[in-house]
């Protein structure tokens, strides 16, 4: 069973990572046409803070060496790779080539835009039109699988807590 208290901080540090991840996405979104070189960099800079995160915060693996750590790093990046690709391929086929179609079967022509919510200039940016609200909706459910499978990747395959460790550290 998953511990309470990292299952909790790892809560945190995810939901961090989550709002770097949107912010340097959607930042991004201003500077090209793209739709994926922005999820890549969003990705990239997510990646960097959640494996410090994960190594000091959550998973309290702070006795490693530097080289240790750089192997650490590169089984977190290879973790996450899979991670990108899940992103990609949402991004792609939810928005770059579908997306009028979901725009269609969500409904979201229908809302209207210039209320005070959707065009509150702090959330205009990520959903002040059909087109962003629809990106902002997938990238949602991306992140949700996301957090899934990282923490699975992370806890067994990267930092290796296994059950007997759990134990231990439960107390």
């Amino acid at each position: 069973m998953i511990r309470r208290k990292e299952f909790l901080l790892y809560s945190i540090a995810g939901t961090i990572g989550t709002f770097i991840y949107f912010f340097a996405r959607f930042t991004m979104k201003k500077f090209t046409d793209s739709v994926m070189l922005p999820v890549l960099v969003g990705q990239m800079c997510a990646i960097v803070f959640s494996f410090f995160a994960n190594k000091y915060f959550v998973f309290k693996d702070k006795g490693t060496d530097f080289k240790k750590t750089c192997h650490q790093f590169f089984e977190f990046c290879l973790g996450r790779g899979f991670v990108i690709l899940l992103d990609i391929g949402i991004a792609h086929f939810f928005v770059a080539k579908y997306g009028q179609f979901w725009i269609r079967m969500l409904n979201l022509r229908s809302i209207n835009f210039q209320n005070a919510f959707f065009s509150n200039p702090m959330f205009s940016r990520f959903i002040g039109n059909e087109y962003l609200l629809n990106e902002f909706i997938f990238t949602v459910i991306s992140q949700v699988l996301a957090t899934i499978i990282n923490y699975v990747v992370s806890k067994r395959i990267v930092f290796k807590i296994q059950k007997s460790q759990e134990a231990t550290f439960a107390s």
